[in-house]
C-alpha cells in the first residue's frame, strides 16, 4: 500500500486503477514537488492520503472518458447519487425552475455540500420546494474542472451544515498556461432532434506560479440543449406508453374557434329545448378537428416534451507569490442559465364552477368564473347568455415560462506559512439571482373586462397590448447573498509513535440573506388561480473548529474533529467526529468513522411571510371511488359524455387543490448520527479494492406533513383538511350519470377547498448500505494498457418516520425510485495517442409503486388497472457506452462517444404519468486543440 505522491498528468489519465479508489488527490496545488496535500474531509495536511472516510475521486481522464457535458451529467454517473434531486429539466412545476441540485444517499439536496475548490458557493436564487437552500449545479463549467471528490461520510465537524449525506468537492485547473479551445456536440442517431446537446469553451493562461512567481487563467463556457415538443416524439411512443397515459392522444375542447356550452333556459320560449344542454362547435371549425359536433385542439403541438437551455459560465482564477512562503490568489466565478417550459396557450372552461386559489397574503380564498358571453356579444348567436370554450392562441410566442438565473462568487486570500503553521485565509463575496416569468395566467379583472367587453375578438389575431392586460406578464424573483470571511490553520504538535501529532483550527463568518417573492400582481391576487409567496430571511453565522490527526503507531491512526456553528439569535451545534484507520500490513488496511451532523434550518424555513402553491393529480380518497364509476358510466354515451367521462374522473382521482405553508423561526437544527466501516484491499500494486458500509439516522426533520398523509388521515387531522360544498359541476355529472344508467351515483362529499401547515420539527429517516469500488491495470508492454473498473452502491434501508403510526414506515428499497443496486463497470485500453473504452451502467429491478401508499401501482392497484402482477415491476436496465480518443501530436485531439451503444429502449412503467420513453442511440464528437 505505498503510493507515489507526484500527481503527474500520466497518473490521472489512468487514474480508474493507479491508486485506491478511496483516495482524494491534492487539493490546494498542482505542485508536483509538493508532499503533503490536503485531503477531502479534512484541514490537515498529510504525506498518506488515505484517510478514515472513504474518498471518491473522478479525474478530468473519467470525466472526459464518460463524456459528460454538464456537472449534472458528470454527478449522474455517480452510484452513490440518488439521481432524485431537483433538475432543470422539470421546471415548469418546480418552485426552482431553471437549476439543478445533487442528493446523495437519497436524503435530498439539503444533505449534501457542494464545494468549488474546497469553499461554498453560492445558493440558488430560489429554494428548492420553497423550503432547502442548493448549490445549482449547471452555474458551474465543466471543461475547467481538474478532478471532482466525493466524500462518501457525513463531514459537518469539518466543514458545518448541509454535510449529512457527503460532500462533493469540485476542484478547478491552476497554473494553467497557453490557450485551448474545445468543441463538442451530440444528437441522437435516431432523430436528430433528440438528446441535441452543444458546447464549447475556451481558456487561456499565462505564468507559472513555480518558475515566474505568478498563474493566472480564464476560462468561459457556452452551452445549449435543444429542444422537441409532445407531438413530434408522439410517433416515437410504444403502445404501452398510450396504454397508460392514454391522454398523450387527447385533444382539448378548449380550440378555435371554440365550443358553445350552457343550457337552454328553464322557461324558453320552445319547450322541446328548455333546460337541454349545449355543447356545439362554434362556426368555422376546420373539418379535420371537428368530431361529434365538437371543435378540438391538439395542445400537444405547443408543449415541450424537453425544455431547451443556455447557459453561459466563467471562471477566472490567478496566484501571486508575495515572498518565499507566501502566495496571495482571488477567484471569480460568473454564470448565467436561461430555460424555456413552453406549454399550450390558455384556455377558457366555461362551466359554472369558480375557481380558485389560496392568498397567502391575505389569508383568504379567491375565486373567480369564467365569463359567458353575454346577449349581444359579436360572438354570442344565442338570445341568453353563453359560455365559449376557446384557445387563446394569438400569439404562441408570447405563452412562454422562462426560468433563468445570474450568480456569481468572488473572493480573495492569502495563504503562507509562519512560526511553524501553515495558514489561509480568505474573503468573498457571493450570490444568485432567480427570475421566473409567464404569461399563461389571466389577470382576473383585464380578462373578465375583455371578454365581457367584445375587445377580445375571438378567431382573429388580437393586438399583443390586450393580450397582455388579459394574460399579463407575471412570475417571481428570488435573490440570496453571503458575504463571507474564513481563516484556517494547522501544523504539527510533537511526534507519536508513528509521525506527528497534527492540528488543524480556524474560524468561518457567514452573513447570508434570502427573498424571494412573487410580481406585485400575484400579490395582489389578480393573477387566477396562481398562489402567491413572499419569504425573506437573514442571519449570521460564526462557527469555529478544531482538528487532531493522531498516528499513534505505524500502523493505526486516529482522528478527531469538533466544530461549533451559532447562529445569532437562533439555535447553534456542537458536532464531533472520530475516525480510525488501521494498516494490517502493506496489502490490508480497515477503517471506520463515527460522527454526528447537523442541517441548520434554511432561511426559507425560519423567514418572515408565507407561500401557497397548486397540488395537481391527488387521488382524493373521499371522491375517487364515486368518479371512478361515474367514467366508466359516461364512457357508454355519446362524444360529449366521453369527453365529461375524463373530466369526472379528474374531479376525484387527479384533483387540484391549493396549500399554505408558513415559516417557524422556532424550528431546530436537523441532527444526523451515522458511522462508517470499511476495508482497502491491495494484494498486488496493479489491482485494488474496497468496500464501506454507511448507515445515516437522522432526526428532528423540518417538513411539513405529506399531501398523502394528509388525505389518508383527513379524520385524525382536524382543520387542516378544508372541503367545499358539492359543485353544480359535481351535480351535473351525476344528473347525466343518472340520465344514462338510472343509477344515482354522486360524490359523496366536496372539493378539496384548501390544506394548511407550518414547517416544523417532526420527521425521522434513516438509510444504510455498502459502496465497492474495484480497480486494474495491466502493463500490456508493446499492446498497450489495459484497465478495468468497477462502482457499486448496494442500498440495505430507506425508512422516513410515520408520525401517525409512530413508527418507521416500510423499507422504500425496492421501490420505484429507490433501486437496490447500482453499478457502473468501466474498461479502457491505451496506446500511444490512441484511447478507447466500454462503460457500462447498470439499475436492478424495482417494485412499480412509489411507496406504500401508493394504491395506483401497488399489487392489488395493477389488477384493477388489468396489469398483471408480472408487469407490476420495473425490469432491471442496462446500457452500455463506447467512447475513444486520438491525440494528434499539434495539440489537436478527437475524441468520439456513442451512449446506449445497443439501442436498448426503455423499461417498461405500466403506470401513468412516467417519464417519456425516448431512450435512443446517441452520437457525440469533441475536438480540442491547445495552442
Amino acid at each position: 500500500m505505498k503510493h507515489s505522491n507526484k500527481l503527474n498528468y500520466t497518473v490521472l489519465v489512468a487514474s480508474l486503477v493507479a491508486a485506491f479508489p478511496g483516495i482524494a488527490l491534492a487539493q490546494a496545488t498542482e505542485d508536483k514537488n509538493v508532499q503533503r496535500v490536503v485531503v477531502t474531509g479534512s484541514n490537515i495536511k498529510r504525506v498518506d492520503q488515505e484517510t478514515a472516510s472513504p474518498v471518491q475521486v473522478l479525474s478530468r481522464q473519467e470525466i472526459e472518458q464518460s463524456g459528460a457535458q454538464t456537472v449534472a451529467q458528470i454527478l449522474d454517473n455517480l452510484t452513490s447519487n440518488d439521481r432524485g434531486a431537483i433538475s432543470d429539466l422539470g421546471g415548469t412545476n418546480s418552485w426552482a425552475s431553471g437549476a439543478t441540485g445533487v442528493s446523495l444517499r437519497n436524503l435530498g439536496t439539503g444533505a449534501t455540500l457542494v464545494l468549488l475548490n474546497g469553499r461554498r458557493l453560492s445558493s440558488y436564487g430560489f429554494a428548492d420546494g420553497l423550503q432547502s437552500n442548493f448549490v445549482n449545479i449547471d452555474s458551474i463549467p465543466s471543461d475547467v474542472i481538474e478532478r471532482v471528490e466525493i466524500l462518501k461520510d457525513g463531514a459537518s465537524a469539518i466543514y458545518g451544515s448541509d454535510a449529512v449525506a457527503g460532500v462533493v468537492n469540485i476542484i478547478t485547473r491552476k497554473n494553467y498556461r497557453g490557450v485551448g479551445v474545445k468543441a463538442s456536440a451530440q444528437q441522437s442517431l435516431k432523430r436528430s432532434f433528440l438528446d441535441r446537446e452543444r458546447k464549447a469553451s475556451i481558456i487561456g493562461g499565462m505564468g507559472d506560479l513555480a518558475t515566474d512567481g505568478y498563474n493566472a487563467f480564464a476560462h468561459l463556457e457556452v452551452y445549449s440543449r435543444g429542444k422537441f415538443t409532445d407531438r413530434d416524439v408522439r410517433p416515437l411512443l410504444p403502445d404501452w406508453f398510450i396504454r397508460m397515459n392514454p391522454d398523450r392522444d387527447a385533444t382539448s375542447t378548449g380550440s378555435i374557434p371554440g365550443n358553445y356550452v350552457g343550457r337552454y333556459p328553464a322557461n324558453y320560449r320552445d319547450p322541446a329545448l328548455a333546460g337541454k344542454s349545449i355543447n356545439v362547435a362554434a362556426p368555422g371549425c376546420a373539418p379535420e378537428n371537428l368530431r361529434g359536433g365538437l371543435c378540438f385542439y391538439d395542445y400537444w403541438q405547443d408543449s415541450l416534451a424537453r425544455a431547451p437551455a443556455e447557459r453561459v459560465t466563467f471562471l477566472s482564477s490567478g496566484r501571486l507569490k508575495l515572498d518565499g512562503d507566501t502566495t496571495a490568489y482571488a477567484e471569480l466565478q460568473l454564470a448565467k442559465t436561461r430555460n424555456n417550459y413552453n406549454t399550450a396557450p390558455p384556455r377558457s372552461n366555461v362551466n359554472g364552477v369558480p375557481l380558485s386559489w389560496y392568498d397567502s397574503i391575505s389569508g383568504k380564498m379567491q375565486y373567480f368564473t369564467d365569463p359567458q358571453l353575454p346577449v349581444g356579444h359579436p360572438s354570442n348567436p344565442y338570445d341568453f347568455p353563453i359560455g365559449l370554450n376557446y384557445r387563446f392562441a394569438d400569439d404562441r410566442d408570447m405563452f412562454k415560462n422562462v426560468g433563468s438565473s445570474e450568480q456569481f462568487r468572488a473572493m480573495a486570500g492569502i495563504q503562507g506559512e509562519s512560526f511553524g503553521w501553515e495558514w489561509d485565509g480568505a474573503i468573498g463575496h457571493m450570490g444568485s439571482k432567480a427570475h421566473q416569468r409567464q404569461h399563461l395566467y389571466r389577470d382576473r379583472y383585464g380578462y373578465y373586462d375583455a371578454i365581457v367587453s367584445g375587445a377580445y375578438k375571438f378567431g382573429q389575431k388580437n393586438d399583443r397590448a390586450l393580450l397582455e392586460k388579459m394574460f399579463p406578464e407575471m412570475g417571481s424573483n428570488g435573490e440570496y447573498r453571503q458575504t463571507f470571511a474564513d481563516f484556517k490553520a494547522n501544523r504539527e504538535l510533537f511526534m507519536l509513535g508513528g509521525g506527528p501529532l497534527q492540528i488543524a483550527t480556524g474560524v468561518d463568518l457567514r452573513h447570508e440573506k434570502f427573498e424571494h417573492q412573487s410580481s406585485d400582481n400575484v400579490l395582489a391576487a389578480r393573477i387566477v388561480q396562481f398562489s402567491g409567496v413572499k419569504i425573506d430571511g437573514s442571519r449570521k453565522v460564526a462557527a469555529a473548529f478544531v482538528e487532531l490527526a493522531a498516528p499513534f503507531t505505524k500502523q493505526l491512526e486516529a482522528s478527531f474533529a469538533v466544530r461549533g456553528d451559532k447562529v445569532i439569535g437562533q439555535a447553534g451545534a456542537v458536532v464531533p467526529k472520530l475516525g480510525l484507520r488501521y494498516k494490517m500490513n502493506d496489502m490490508l488496511m480497515v477503517r471506520g468513522t463515527a460522527s454526528q451532523g447537523f442541517r441548520a434550518p434554511s432561511l426559507p424555513e425560519t423567514g418572515n411571510g408565507g407561500a401557497s402553491w397548486f397540488n395537481n393529480g391527488y387521488n382524493d380518497p373521499k371522491r375517487c371511488a364515486a368518479a371512478t364509476e361515474l367514467r366508466n358510466i359516461l364512457n357508454t354515451g355519446n362524444a360529449a359524455d366521453k369527453n365529461l367521462a375524463l373530466t369526472a374522473y379528474g374531479l376525484g382521482c387527479s384533483v387540484s387543490f391549493p396549500s399554505a405553508v408558513t415559516p417557524n423561526p422556532d424550528l431546530k437544527p436537523e441532527y444526523t448520527n451515522s458511522f462508517t466501516a470499511g476495508l482497502v484491499l491491495q494484494p498486488i500494486r496493479a489491482l485494488s479494492f474496497t468496500i464501506d458500509y454507511y448507515n445515516i439516522k437522522r432526526r428532528d426533520e423540518i417538513a411539513v406533513k405529506s399531501v398523502d398523509q394528509v388525505l389518508a388521515n383527513e379524520e385524525r387531522l382536524s382543520g387542516l383538511v378544508e372541503r367545499d360544498p358539492l359543485t353544480s359541476q359535481d351535480q351535473e355529472i351525476a344528473r347525466r350519470a343518472f340520465e344514462l344508467s338510472g343509477k344515482s351515483i354522486g360524490f359523496p362529499v366536496g372539493p378539496i377547498k384548501t390544506i394548511a401547515a407550518q414547517y416544523e420539527n417532526y420527521g425521522k429517516s434513516r438509510v444504510s448500505g455498502i459502496d465497492l469500488d474495484a480497480k486494474a491495470r495491466w502493463n500490456l508492454g508493446a499492446s498497450g494498457t489495459l484497465n478495468l473498473g468497477m462502482e457499486l452502491n448496494h442500498q440495505f434501508k430507506y425508512q422516513q418516520w410515520d408520525s401517525f403510526a409512530k413508527a418507521y414506515t416500510e423499507n422504500y428499497v425496492g421501490y420505484r425510485g429507490v433501486p437496490r443496486t447500482r453499478a457502473v463497470a468501466k474498461m479502457s485500453w491505451e496506446r500511444g495517442p490512441v484511447v478507447a473504452g466500454l462503460r457500462a451502467n447498470y439499475t436492478n429491478s424495482t417494485k412499480l409503486a412509489w411507496g406504500e401508499l401508493d394504491s395506483t401501482s401497488s399489487i392489488e392497484g395493477c389488477e384493477d388497472r388489468g396489469v398483471s402482477k408480472d408487469e407490476c415491476r420495473i425490469a432491471s436496465d442496462t446500457t452500455v457506452d463506447l467512447w475513444t480518443r486520438y491525440a494528434f501530436g499539434t495539440g489537436t485531439t478527437v475524441s468520439a462517444n456513442v451512449f446506449n451503444l445497443f439501442d436498448r429502449k426503455d423499461t417498461v412503467k405500466l403506470y401513468p404519468g412516467s417519464s417519456l420513453p425516448l431512450r435512443s442511440r446517441t452520437l457525440m464528437l469533441t475536438v480540442e486543440h491547445k495552442f
